[in-house]
């Protein structure tokens, strides 16, 4: 089941706060259709307005994280492409309604509702920081936490604690990291974060 908007993954950006509402509507729709009969044409609109929905949001998200200098703006848009290309891909390879009903669903749930709790956080996560180091109380206030993402290597139970930026460029640069004492690559644990 596809996590419901909650006011922990705002970002403290009404604008964005109030697409990120619509894209999980979205998402509930795609999986409310999921488990029943429903006709192509309707399945495509559904499609098509995710599709115009993402594009405007996602420039619109790029133009706040310009606006703020958040340090991470080119992976940001780079998965943005990639989330927009996986739904050009998905529009494009259709073979049956269920296929494109089992496709979308995938899409929304490990790309777009992924994307926005795990990544779009770390926007704020990283606003609150540089908002603390600006503060001239910043003794007094409490550093908010940032998320390590686990992962793990042949080593038997042992996970290692990446942070966010090296994160995005095993991700999303393709760059292996290796474990010190059984140099196999790391692998993206399934629990994925810790805070």
């Amino acid at each position: 089941m596809l996590p419901e908007w909650d006011k922990k993954y705002s970002i403290n950006n009404e604008k964005i706060d109030e697409q990120h509402k619509k894209l999980f509507e979205l998402a509930a729709r795609v999986e409310e259709i999921s488990d029943r009969p429903i006709y192509q044409v309707e399945l495509k609109k559904i499609v098509a307005e995710f599709f115009h929905y993402i594009k405007i949001h996602f420039q619109d998200e790029e133009n706040y994280m310009a606006e703020i200098n958040y340090p991470y703006l080119n992976q940001h848009k780079l998965m943005h492409k990639q989330i927009t290309k996986s739904m050009i891909k998905l529009i494009q390879s259709i073979k049956s309604t269920n296929d494109l009903k089992e496709k979308l669903y995938i899409v929304v749930n490990s790309w777009l509702i992924e994307h926005i709790i795990q990544h779009d956080m770390m926007i704020e996560y990283w606003k609150q920081s540089t908002q603390i180091k600006n503060s001239s109380d910043s003794f007094e206030e409490e550093k908010p936490k940032i998320k390590n993402f686990l992962y793990q290597c042949q080593c038997e139970g042992k996970t290692h604690k990446v942070p966010y930026d090296i994160h995005l460029k095993m991700q999303y640069s393709k760059v292996q990291f290796k474990c010190k004492e059984c140099s196999a690559n790391l692998i993206l644990c399934k629990e994925k974060t810790e805070i």
